[in-house]
């Protein structure tokens, strides 16, 4: 069920960003780890701002791109917990909930949602009358 457009979705890239810098504190990670997560909060943080919607400011990605990204990092990290960090009791809880988060935004986002053109929209209700007031 696709139920965030690609603005909410924006917003919730941002909520990410909050939750990977506060992770240290949260999961009481060790310090390689807790560098770890801020790295991934810088890298989360500026693949949103470069992402062409309107929690972007740079436009690079499209939302398509972003989502890939988003869903092979997800697995990905799923992925290493279960084989590299197999046995790192603090890792793996944070980086479990990092990847499941990922995977679930991916799957309730409509990536393939088109914003309404509101030039349009507004050349279409001018009256054609020079007489008018509009």
């Amino acid at each position: 069920m696709k139920i965030l457009t690609p603005a909410m979705h924006g917003v919730a890239d941002y909520l990410i960003v909050i939750f990977l810098w506060s992770a240290p504190t949260l999961f009481v990670l060790p310090g390689d780890l807790s560098r770890i997560a801020y790295g991934m909060g810088i890298a989360h943080l500026v693949l949103t701002i470069c992402t062409d919607n309107t929690a972007g400011i740079f436009r690079f990605f499209s939302m398509r791109v972003h989502g890939i990204i988003e869903v092979a990092l997800g697995v990905l990290l799923i992925v290493l917990c279960y084989t590299l960090l197999q046995y790192d009791d603090r890792a793996k809880p944070f980086l479990m909930t990092y990847g499941v988060l990922l995977l679930v935004l991916s799957l309730v986002t409509d990536y393939s949602y088109i914003k309404p053109d509101f030039r349009k929209l507004r050349a279409s209700a001018r009256l054609r009358d020079p007489n008018t007031a509009l």
